[in-house]
C-alpha cells in the first residue's frame, strides 16, 4: 500500500514504510515489524525507487523494531544491493533491532558488502546513526 504523499514510496501498518526525508536529503526506513516475502520485495523496489527518483546516495534504515526475516527473504546483500548501489547509494546507516538475532543477520548479511563502493556502518540508535549520514 502506498498512500499519497508522493515522499512516501512504501507503506504497510505493522511491518515498514520507505520515504524520502527531505530534511536529511537520505532515504528513511522505518521498520515496524515483520514482512512477509511480497511486504520485503515490495519494501526492497521502494528503496532503489526512492535512490533513483531523488538522486539519492544515503539511506537511513531504523531496524529497531524488525522482527527475524525468512531465511529465503534475507536476500537483501546479493539482489537488492547492487541495485542500490546503481540506484547511487553510497552511505547506508543501520540502526540495528532491538533482537540480538535479526541484528546478527543483518551484519552477517552486509558485512561482506561491496566496502568499495559502499560506507556501511551500524548504530544502536536513530539520532546517531542521522549524524554519521549526514557528517
Amino acid at each position: 500500500m502506498v498512500p499519497e504523499d508522493r515522499d512516501v514510496y512504501f507503506a504497510a501498518a505493522g511491518v515498514a514504510s520507505v520515504r524520502w526525508d527531505q530534511k536529511g536529503q537520505l532515504v528513511l526506513v522505518e521498520w515496524e515489524g515483520w514482512a512477509d516475502s511480497t511486504e520485503f520485495g515490495a519494501l526492497l523496489e521502494a528503496e532503489v525507487s526512492a535512490l533513483k527518483e531523488h538522486r539519492g546516495s544515503r539511506l537511513l534504515a531504523d531496524c529497531r523494531r524488525q522482527k527475524v526475516l525468512r531465511p529465503d527473504d534475507q536476500r537483501a546483500d546479493t539482489e537488492w544491493l547492487p541495485r542500490a548501489i546503481g540506484a547511487g547509494l553510497k552511505r547506508l546507516a543501520i540502526v540495528l533491532p532491538k533482537s540480538g538475532l535479526a541484528a546478527t543477520n543483518i551484519r552477517d548479511r552486509f558485512d561482506n558488502a561491496a566496502k568499495a563502493t559502499l560506507e556501511i556502518a551500524y548504530f544502536q540508535g536513530l539520532d546517531e546513526a542521522r549524524a554519521w549520514l549526514t557528517r
